[in-house]
């Protein structure tokens, strides 16, 4: 059976949209405070709308992030149709806490996926190390929503997934923009 490999954040999860939820119901109530409109971010840092928080693992390390968390549109049913034909896995990276409400997410949520890889990454100034190089995916397919990840993979079919956003515009391969057009392409 192939594998096929999956990013979580902006792929199977709608992690900018739950991002600028949560941070619209912390930030609220803070001199400064604009309502953040998931619609309308660009930056990977999402500071575009989301300007008050100093970093970002201040809410994608929070609990309440992972209580509000969804499913991008049509994954869960494409996800658990793919699992007939492909041995799926979950390749993340994040820091130690936000990994670990992940796993949860995971477990509870995505009872098909058996094989989760998630890589835990320190922040530094410029955020997180987001490389999955040392991951072996040959002879392998591979979903993420950032070109970096796609690039630095030794897959041997990339997909970049979802709409258009600055850490992904430069992708000159293979692009779905929704789970119906990965499940036309794999199935």
């Amino acid at each position: 059976m192939k594998k096929l490999f999956l990013d979580f954040d902006c792929t199977i999860a709608d992690s900018v949209k739950t991002y600028c939820n949560v941070y619209n119901s912390i930030y609220k109530d803070q001199d400064g405070f604009k309502v953040a409109d998931h619609n309308k971010v660009n930056r990977y840092d999402l500071k575009d709308q989301c300007h008050l928080v100093d970093h970002q693992e201040t809410i994608f390390s929070n609990e309440e992030f992972f209580k509000h968390l969804e499913f991008m549109p049509d994954a869960l049913n494409v996800i658990e149709r793919l699992g007939s034909k492909y041995e799926l896995i979950i390749c993340s990276i994040g820091t130690l806490d936000n990994i670990s409400y992940k796993a949860k997410w995971i477990k509870n949520n995505l009872s098909c996926i058996k094989n989760v890889i998630l890589i835990t990454a320190a922040v530094g100034t410029n955020g997180i190390k987001t490389d999955k190089s040392s991951i072996n995916m040959k002879e392998s397919i591979f979903i993420d929503d950032h070109s970096d990840n796609l690039l630095s993979t030794n897959a041997e079919h990339k997909i970049c997934f979802g709409k258009k956003y600055a850490w992904n515009k430069s992708w000159t391969g293979q692009r779905c923009f929704s789970w119906k057009e990965v499940e036309k392409l794999l199935l």
